[in-house]
């Protein structure tokens, strides 16, 4: 019998008109109940030179054996989850049980295989989440029990979950500053030094002078707030300055 799929229109209108994220949060927790979604977990990884970059991950989650999300969260276990760290590499959601198959496997993240194991969560899947000027996430989605959901239901997951990560970005970027404004010729320079490209080759391409390259060059890191050229590019990047 086909799925119901109101609940994830009624989903995606809420991800649409989410005004705090804790409106993000109500309708998430709503929506999953009417799945086979028992246990989740969500991840935001800020993209590095971002404003909001401090070199730590965001972690939200409901529905996991209290002493593993306590676990999870205080040994920072994302760094050697596998699906956590390679899901941007991911085009596709991955079923927990098929994480021992990853290629590559370090001994950390074989250690955690067998420590997420033994809590018997039974099988999951691992989602990419693509947002905004690199702006990247994972979720986790955990079902309490082996057997595997319909393909159907996996792919409407797979959608939510995009979804909810596209209305996290939006709200986040509302509370951050505003950002910093580069002027046109700023950024079509940021754009040459994020290709490896030297001052010289940039004046000859653009048909400047060096000295005006590199007048542009140090306003530009002042606005940016950063002393070197790979600092400005990843700056540049992460506030879609580069493309």
């Amino acid at each position: 019998m086909a799925r119901d799929i109101e609940p994830l229109r009624r989903y995606f209108r809420c991800c649409r008109d989410a005004a705090t994220f804790d409106d993000l949060r109500v309708a998430a927790t709503d929506y999953y109940g009417s799945t086979s979604v028992v246990m989740a977990s969500y991840m935001h990884y800020p993209p590095v030179g971002a404003h909001d970059f401090d070199g730590q991950i965001r972690v939200g989650e409901f529905g996991y054996p209290e002493a593993w999300r306590e676990t999870y969260l205080a040994e920072e276990l994302h760094l050697c989850d596998p699906l956590a760290r390679r899901a941007v590499n991911f085009t596709r959601p991955y079923f927990w049980s098929e994480s021992p198959s990853l290629p590559n496997l370090t001994p950390d993240e074989r250690d955690y295989l067998q420590r997420a194991a033994a809590q018997n969560m039974g099988e999951g899947i691992g989602i990419p989440l693509f947002g905004p000027a690199g702006r990247n996430g994972y979720a986790a989605l955990g079902f309490g029990r082996p057997e595997r959901p319909p393909a159907d239901e996996v792919l409407e997951l797979q959608a939510a979950a995009q979804m909810g990560h596209l209305a996290y970005c939006r709200l986040l970027l509302r509370a951050l500053p505003n950002g910093t404004v580069l002027s046109a010729r700023e950024r079509e320079i940021l754009r040459w030094v994020a290709r490896g490209r030297t001052n010289s080759q940039i004046a000859e391409a653009l048909q400047l002078s060096r000295n005006t390259v590199e007048t542009y060059i140090r306003r530009s890191f002042e606005k940016l707030d950063v002393n070197d050229r790979v600092s400005a590019a990843l700056r540049g990047i992460a506030l879609g300055m580069v493309d």
